[in-house]
Parts: C-alpha cells; structure tokens; sequence
C-alpha cells in the first residue's frame, strides 16, 4: 500500500514539474525564428533556428531572393549558390564551404531539414552580400541587401597575380596578354646582378612586384604584374623564359620568365646560396628598380590566431569558444617566439578582435614574412579526435610537414595527418603558409586537453620547434 501511495505521488511530481522543463529549455534550439529580408518577412519551409548559440538559416529562399541559382546534388549532398561570377560549395554536415575555390571554416555544419540546407548566419553575410542583425526583443532575423556587388564583398577577393599554388619559373601559354585596368605594360629589358644588388630596367610604366622568399632550398621570387619581357633576353624563345649564372656571393642563378598572361606577369626567381633578404635601395613604382641582398638581421614569423570577435569560430563542449583557445595559444606562442634572438615575431590579433582572411593575409604580406602560422581548433563529432596539419601551395608542403611532426607528438592525440586544403589564409600568403588544427573542440576529452595550461605550453614549445627548423634556427 505504501509502495502504490509512492509511486502515485512519483507520478503527479513528474507531472508538475514537465511544464516547468520545456519552459526552461531553449526556446529557439529547435524552435523556428521569424526571417525578415529587406523588411519583407519570408515564409520558408523551414524557418530558422538557434542550434548551439549559432543562428541557423534556410539558404535556398535567400539565394532565390538574391537572384541566385541553387542546385542540390543529393547523392553528394552538396548545395551549389552560383550568382555573377560567384559559386559557394557546401556539403551536410561538413565544416567548410567553397567560394570561388577558396576553402572556409564554419562555425556549424550545414544541416538537412525537411530537404532545406541551413546554414550560421554569419557566412552567409560575408559571401552573399547581405546585412544581418538579431532583434533580440522580437527574436527574429532580418536581413538586408547591401548596396555594394556582390563580387566585391570581402571573402570573394581573388588572388593576387602570381600566388599561384606552384612556386616555379615555368612560362604562361602564347595566350595574349593584357594588364590590370588602368596599367601600362611594362617591357623589362635587363636583370642583372652586381656583387651587391639586383638590377631591374623596363622601358616605361611602374614596376611593382610583390616579393616572398622560400626555404629548402632557399629562394627569392618576385612576380612584377603588368610587365613583359624584351624577346631579347629570351634564352628558351618557345617558352618564353630564360636564365644566367650570378657571379654573386650569395645567389647562385638567376631565372626568368613571363609567368602568367592574365595580367602579363614576369616572374624572377633568385637560388640563394644562403638565406637572405631582398630589400629595396630606389626604383620601386618606378621603371627601374635596385635591390640590395642583405642577411636578414630577424627572421619574421606572423603567427595568426583564427577567428576572433563576434567570429566564435566552433563551440567547445565545454562551454567556450574557438577564438579563445586560438588567442591563448598563440599568445603563447608568441611569447616563446620574442626569446629566440634571430626571430621578429607578429601577431595578426592579441585580442578580442575580428579580422577578415585576407587582411590577414595581407599583413604578412606586407611584412614580407618569412612563415606564416594560423592556429584553429577541430570541430565535428563528439568521436572526432587528433590533430591535423593543413597547407595548400605546393613551396608550403615541407613546411607543413615539419610542423605536424613536432604538434603531433606535442599532442599525442590521433595523427590525423598533413593535408591540402585551400584554406583562404594558406592559399594568398606569399610565404610558407600553414593551418594547425590542435584538436576537436567537440571531443569532451580533446578539449579538456586543449584548455590545460601545461598542454598549451607544451604544444607552443612544439609550434615555436617546427619553426626553428623550417628556418635553420639552432
């Protein structure tokens, strides 16, 4: 009697207190939110919804209200936005997308719903031209269209001339060439190199090369864009290229070549003898151009800490964010890095900020680095676990390589191997570029790791190791 008297009461408990849970559950987890696009609210099959704090929205209905064309592959599971000259990939349930070819990190992986693709909010602002804002009274998403193209958005930038994915003098095809709007092409007439300079004359226009160096084996690369070469200093006419013997102390060959026709870029590439800079005496923007070989006095090494601000990039379990892993580590790094003498450490961010892919990209081009180094954190499922390196140009793959070997025995989580991916930040870096993913933040345990104190010095000592020896660093 006193059992049956418990278990009723049992019953009228779970009763009460079953209102009590929903209402304290998320209300938008799974619950649609109203979308509004330039003020007019849509109607989508499936509306919105906030999955793990990332606001989830149907991409069919506002590609279609963007003029876009959206195709499905359903036995890839792959969704296709093409608009312009614009084309996004995606695939469920994987955290990447496609623009224009360039690779990207998702903060959620695309979900099928009811046969409706939805996408975090935030990519879908920065690649398909529109304005997002919450409205937290309303609890709604409204979207607006901005006024700039959509080809001009930031995320869609094109690579710049001579960033290509093979470091290498080979020629362009007999394709004509043309130049960017609003450039005269350049004829160069002499490369020459004296026991101190490199010597650069063209007959008119500016010459403005963007300039990276190489290691194993070392090289100096300058790719001038909206220039050409005088047919007299052709030594291999069909391909449109040549090359001499330096007689310079640290430059063993000189090789030339009209490397691309879209602009008409020349390539010039320096075999070092040793590891040197190339720094600019006069000329530059100019018709002439002096270059002084010098021994670097530091080696400059950009260390990008990705994602950042209102970017969280992927949710831990345990709570936290992507951007603050990323940040701690590469703090950490760079710490480690200010002690080494012939290291000049950068950082693209050393806080809370957002900074889009290719101004970080852009910033170590700018410095002319010598490594480029950006720092993420996994996520899929909560069985995904290891490490993984990433790259993309072919001169990055030695670089990659040695990196993985040091970050995976600092883990000691799964080797999960190196790997060639276009992610935006390794694709238009001038330099050796790479892309660390230290662990899976949706692993319970790969994530207790990946927020330990000791863990994350010792996997800095390992990133600043692989460095030193990309760098020939004792």
């Amino acid at each position: 009697m006193k059992l049956k008297w418990m278990y009723t009461l049992l019953l009228l408990l779970i009763a009460f207190m079953l209102p009590a849970m929903a209402s304290a559950a998320p209300v938008n987890s799974a619950a649609g939110v109203p979308l509004f696009f330039n003020g007019k609210e849509l109607k989508p099959e499936v509306a919105p919804r906030i999955i793990k704090d990332v606001t989830m929205v149907p991409v069919r209905i506002i590609a279609e209200e963007l003029g876009s064309k959206v195709t499905w592959n359903q036995e890839a599971q792959k969704v296709t936005i093409v608009k312009n000259t614009q084309k996004i990939e995606m695939v469920i349930n994987q955290l990447s997308a496609t623009v224009n070819g360039d690779k990207y990190k998702l903060d959620s992986a695309p979900l099928l719903i009811d046969g409706n693709t939805l996408l975090p909010v935030r990519f879908i602002a920065e690649n398909m031209g529109i304005e997002v804002d919450w409205n937290d009274v309303k609890k709604a998403v409204y979207l607006k269209e901005k006024t700039v193209p959509l080809e001009s958005t930031p995320g869609t930038a094109q690579p710049v001339p001579g960033q290509t994915t093979e470091v290498t003098d080979k020629p362009a095809t007999d394709k004509p060439v043309s130049v960017a709007n609003g450039n005269s092409l350049s004829t160069i007439k002499k490369i020459d190199m004296t026991a101190s300079q490199l010597l650069i004359n063209a007959d008119t226009g500016e010459l403005k090369p963007s300039i990276f160096t190489l290691k194993n084996p070392e090289r100096i690369v300058l790719d001038i864009p909206n220039a050409t070469l005088d047919p007299a200093l052709y030594k291999d006419e069909a391909n449109k290229s040549g090359s001499t013997v330096s007689s310079n102390v640290y430059v063993s060959n000189i090789r030339y070549s009209l490397y691309a026709t879209s602009p008409s870029t020349v390539r010039i590439v320096l075999d070092m003898k040793d590891s040197m800079d190339l720094n600019w005496v006069s000329g530059l923007g100019t018709s002439a151009l002096v270059g002084s070989i010098q021994k670097p006095a530091k080696y400059r090494v950009v260390i990008d800490p990705g994602h950042g601000d209102q970017d969280p990039g992927a949710k831990a379990t345990n709570g936290s964010n992507e951007k603050t892993f990323n940040l701690s580590m590469g703090l950490k790094v760079y710490k480690l890095l200010q002690q080494e003498a012939n290291i000049q450490p950068y950082m693209t961010r050393n806080d809370d900020t957002f900074i889009p892919l290719d101004d970080r990209a852009k910033f170590a081009n700018d410095l002319n680095a010598h490594v480029f180094v950006s720092i993420h954190g996994n996520s899929y499922l909560a069985t995904s676990t290891g490490t993984e390196t990433y790259y993309y140009k072919s001169d990055s793959t030695e670089f990659a390589k040695i990196m993985h070997k040091y970050l995976a025995a600092a883990t000691g989580l799964a080797d999960r191997g190196v790997r060639q991916e276009p992610f935006r930040v390794v694709k238009v870096t001038n330099m050796p570029a790479v892309l660390l993913e230290v662990g899976y933040l949706s692993n319970p345990k790969d994530t207790a790791l990946m927020f330990n104190e000791d863990f994350q010095n010792k996997v800095a000592q390992a990133i600043v190791a692989g460095i030193k020896e990309q760098l020939n660093i004792k």
